[in-house]
């Protein structure tokens, strides 16, 4: 059990991670390092937690609202998967049973199989057709979860998807002071809602101006932060990454390109005045994926391309598509406040550091992460 969840956990010298079973959501990940554990830096809400497929809006709409978000909403926790689609349904998909960021964040996953240190399970999307299969592993002194994540289409059509790992950092490691976010983006963008305003390259704005300066959080409630972002086209490795200074703990995930292009920011600062935020919350999405655009086919087919790059994924009738990415821990030094940068170096995975602190340089096993 996890905040009275029923969950999974895996664990190894160096790292300790649970997922939830609903939905499959990443809870919990936490580092052991100098004989002691680290905070976790996945956002736990500041609400009651239930399973999402036992949401029912006469009984739970109080608490949780009554819109595509409410059951997602009344389930979600940590890093959550966004499947096949990113953002809200439409009208009548909601209406016929879709919920927001895809079926996947609202269903029970299946066990396949569970070690001590390896797990995977499915989650099958009837009502969308698809399912996905996740591995997740755990090798002894490395601090690293290894993900990979296989979707199939179940139909007998081709068809678009969106598929977004939507990373969720939370107090205490999110703190206005202590915390710095990183990423190998370029330029950005503000959205549909502000006529996709464009914005300087990442991170954007001066030091000195929070609103407009994306590696920090928003100190002064109540503020709210959202923007589009490409990720380098010149990289085959991407990552985002966060780093509390006060705790000393970084967090990076490290994914390829080809599977994951884009990132969005999405920045909650006590804002949301309605249930189930109720103005209390904080917390930072840096999500990635291989969509720009929040929606269902029709939002695709309306923008399919910016700039020079499809928003959106294919998947051919009955084919199956992987993805994986690492995600790595790490203590840090005193003086590290940022990442510049992130580099897969022989059996390492080399963490370069804003300014002059030494690089952080942590073992990996290549074969299970081929950047082929």
């Amino acid at each position: 059990m996890f905040q009275n969840r029923d969950a999974w956990r895996i664990e190894s010298d160096r790292l300790r991670v649970t997922v939830l079973e609903g939905g499959g959501h990443l809870a919990e990940i936490v580092l052991k390092a100098d004989g002691a554990e680290s905070i976790s830096p996945w956002w736990i809400p500041p609400w009651p937690s239930i399973d999402p497929w036992t949401y029912d809006a006469a009984k739970h709409g109080d608490v949780y609202g009554k819109d595509s978000e409410a059951a997602l909403l009344a389930g979600i926790m940590g890093h959550n998967l966004c499947f096949d689609y990113w953002g809200a349904p439409s009208p009548t998909e909601f209406k016929a049973g879709m919920f927001y960021h895809g079926e996947v964040s609202i269903v029970r996953a299946e066990k396949i199989s569970q070690d001590d240190r390896s797990l995977v399970h499915r989650l099958d999307l009837t009502k969308s057709g698809t399912s996905i299969t996740r591995t997740m592993r755990l090798a002894q002194e490395q601090p690293i979860l290894y993900v990979e994540e296989t979707a199939k289409n179940e139909l007998s059509l081709d068809r678009s998807f969106g598929w977004v790992q939507h990373a969720t950092f939370g107090p205490p490691f999110l703190d206005p002071e202590h915390t710095f976010f990183d990423s190998s983006a370029t330029k950005g963008d503000l959205g549909e809602e502000k006529d996709y305003e464009p914005l300087a390259d990442w991170p954007v704005g001066p030091a000195g101006q929070r609103e407009n300066d994306y590696r920090r959080f928003a100190p002064q409630p109540p503020s709210q932060k959202m923007a589009y972002f490409l990720l380098d086209p010149k990289r085959e490795l991407e990552f985002i990454s966060a780093v509390n200074t006060e705790h000393r703990l970084l967090v990076a995930y490290v994914f390829l390109r080809k599977d994951y292009p884009w990132m969005m920011v999405w920045e909650e600062n006590r804002n949301i005045q309605l249930p189930p935020w109720n103005g209390k919350a904080m917390t930072r999405g840096m999500e990635f994926g291989n969509t720009r655009i929040p929606g269902t086919m029709r939002a695709y087919l309306e923008k399919p391309e910016m700039y020079d790059t499809r928003t959106f994924g294919w998947l051919d009738a009955q084919a199956e598509l992987t993805a994986r990415y690492l995600v790595v821990m790490a203590k840090v030094p005193e003086g590290f406040a940022g990442v510049s940068d992130v580099r897969l170096v022989g059996s390492e995975v080399v963490i370069d550091a804003v300014g002059d602190a030494d690089a952080i340089r942590v073992p990996f096993k290549p074969e299970w992460f081929p950047v082929q």
